[in-house]
């Protein structure tokens, strides 16, 4: 019933505004349409934290580098190198060291020139790398922007093949997020996600779950900050207080630092 009455919520504010350049990650989980300008080139650090499961302590951290290059004006393709950690104590699932998870390539096209289209239309294309494991994430992105109000709205579908075992699993995701230019380096908002497992090529539905939470960004004129805490609302299957903390944790934060090169 949440999922009903907030993810419309977002879409109505969503419609309501027009689009701009910007030269930041104004969310921590919601691309904009905006692309790096042709050789610009940029690096990424980001920080995810999810915290919190149904069965004793839970903490996974997951650090991620970034190299991002402008091919065009149009097209933007990163580099990443992906790392893991998790410290539990449950009984089902076992803690891992901090290590090196995989890498990954990504594709960024946005479609029109900003503020052509009544919303800004931008494609992406992930593929990772992690040993037995592929996963390939497509997603359409579309942001708009009028004066001082920011907005994005991100369909997200994943694949994860585990090439060893031949199994699939996949994911569907929806993200948005509200944003305001409170200065002209300060800018703070809300984000949302929701996000649902299913199993083999979206087959039956494992499990799901709406987060909502706060973002907020600096920007000077080399680098920009963003932070994004997401906690969850509701969840199916739930275990506790209407949440779903099998498949999902009870808190995520995620942090990303931007250094124009």
């Amino acid at each position: 019933m949440k999922n009903m009455i907030v993810v419309p919520l977002f879409l109505f504010f969503f419609l309501l505004t027009s689009s701009s350049q910007a030269d930041r990650r104004y969310f921590g989980r919601s691309y904009m349409a905006n692309t790096l300008p042709a050789k610009a080139f940029e690096f990424e650090l980001w920080n995810t934290a999810r915290i919190g499961k149904a069965d004793g302590y839970f903490y996974r951290f997951q650090p991620r580098m970034e190299f991002e290059y402008g091919i065009t004006d149009r097209l933007t393709t990163s580099f990443y190198m992906n790392f893991n950690s998790r410290e539990i104590e449950t009984s089902t699932i076992s803690s891992k060291e901090f290590g090196f998870d995989g890498s990954a390539i990504e594709l960024r096209y946005r479609l029109t020139e900003l503020g052509e289209l009544f919303v800004d239309p931008a494609l992406y294309f992930e593929l990772t790398y992690a040993g037995s494991e592929v996963e390939y994430e497509s997603k359409i992105i579309l942001s708009k922007r009028m004066g001082n109000i920011i907005t994005a709205l991100n369909v997200t579908c994943e694949i994860e093949r585990d090439v060893i075992a031949s199994k699939h699993k996949t994911s569907f995701e929806l993200t948005g997020g509200i944003g305001y230019d409170i200065t002209p380096t300060f800018a703070a908002g809300i984000e949302f996600k929701n996000h649902t497992n299913f199993d083999d090529i979206y087959g039956k539905k494992t499990n799901s779950a709406l987060f909502v939470g706060p973002s907020v960004n600096l920007l000077t004129e080399k680098f920009y900050f963003t932070i994004n805490f997401l906690a969850q609302v509701t969840g199916s299957p739930a275990v506790k207080s209407g949440l779903d903390l099998t498949g999902h944790e009870k808190y995520e934060i995620r942090t990303i630092l931007g250094i124009e090169l």
